[in-house]
């Protein structure tokens, strides 16, 4: 049977989180005021009685209000027992976007991602559910709404107490990954820090900004940074590239350096949005690019054995205090207090979540394996 680690039936304290799963549920289902009564008041005198926030306290309501229109994911969840309200509630927060004639699609999708295809298999985050039902809406349910920067209000500037001066700017995922990626390489280029940086290019000093955007030669769906893009999106990038590289021969390829090379860093930061180690939401771009097996006995610098470990959970690994194996699926098998729990690469480039490109031969081979 395959199960994620958090409803392994063999664990006692998998068995006890699953029973505290369903318990907050079936807790929230009791809390559930009937139809006519007052909005704000059933909220206050369950806020009052429990010292949740009230926005909290909506959030769950919604959940178990809206969890019977995609009926065949309540099973799974009412089965399984693996999600916590904070997940569930990510779910349905995406889930009202969803229009009702595309509820059973978002229902059949739902199932897809969040049941377990192995043993031992580490459960998404919730930061990393939301990414996939924005990634769902984007592609099945596009809303053509303005960029936050196209606001009146978008950029705001306040005069602090001591004289200077605060800027706010609010952007999208795309639009703040850009952003960003200038400022970066213009420090780094000028050798300056990021506000500096931006002085830089406002009187009109220039530099290269070189990003990645992983699809195909027409379609690129993902956008190094972590942003899986909107259809609009799609259709403002894909007239910004200049090049293209072929990454499907990738995974084989090899240096004889301790550095991967450019394309193999390009690799990995397809195939992982985060520090590998289960349950870490340390951002890739921010993780060190470490050898599973060492490089001091032997290990390899190829993309199999290349994973992006945070600081903290590099350091804990090189003090021996984390184990991890490569397994030939493309996934690792981490050892934390004796138990084994398989991370799954959850990038554009993993096996879960690349959506061009494919067979349907390979697709059929790949749901019956599973």
């Amino acid at each position: 049977m395959f199960y994620y680690t958090v409803n392994n039936p063999n664990d006692p304290v998998s068995t006890e989180i699953v029973k505290a799963n369903r318990r907050d549920l079936e807790f929230w289902r009791r809390l559930r005021p009937s139809d006519d009564e007052d909005l704000a008041t059933s909220i206050n005198k369950i806020c009052a009685r429990t010292g949740l926030s009230r926005k909290l306290i909506a959030a769950c309501l919604f959940s178990v209000c809206f969890l019977p229109q995609i009926p065949n994911f309540l099973n799974l969840v009412e089965k399984l027992g693996h999600l916590d309200m904070a997940r569930i509630n990510a779910i349905t927060k995406a889930g009202k976007k969803v229009p009702k004639e595309k509820r059973e699609l978002f229902d059949a999708y739902l199932v897809n991602y969040l049941t377990p295809t192995t043993e031992d298999q580490c459960l998404p985050q919730a930061t990393s559910i939301s990414a996939m039902m924005r990634k769902f809406i984007s592609h099945y349910c596009p809303i053509d709404e303005p960029s936050p920067t196209e606001a009146k209000d978008a950029l705001r500037f306040r005069r602090n107490r001591r004289g200077s001066i605060s800027i706010t700017l609010d952007a999208s995922d795309s639009e703040a990954t850009e952003v960003q990626a200038a400022l970066e390489q213009m420090a780094k280029d000028k050798k300056t820090s990021l506000g500096a940086a931006l002085l830089n290019i406002v009187r009109g000093l220039d530099t290269k900004v070189v990003l990645n955007t992983y699809g195909t030669d027409g379609t690129p769906e993902y956008l190094e940074g972590g942003t899986w893009l909107t259809k609009q999106q799609m259709e403002f990038w894909k007239n910004r590239i200049i090049c293209t590289q072929e990454l499907d021969n990738e995974m084989c390829s090899y240096t004889k350096q301790y550095q991967p090379t450019k394309k193999i860093r390009t690799l990995i930061k397809g195939r992982h949005t985060t520090c590998s180690v289960p349950g870490c939401n340390v951002h890739v771009d921010q993780c060190q690019l470490d050898h599973i097996i060492p490089w001091a006995q032997g290990g390899p610098t190829t993309p199999w054995n290349i994973h992006p470990l945070c600081v903290f959970h590099h350091n804990q690994k090189t003090d021996g205090r984390l184990e991890c194996y490569p397994l030939p699926d493309g996934t690792i098998l981490f050892v934390i207090d004796g138990i084994p729990i398989r991370s799954v690469p959850d990038g554009p480039l993993s096996r879960s979540h690349r959506t061009w490109g494919t067979k349907f031969g390979a697709y059929m081979e790949r749901k019956v394996a599973a």
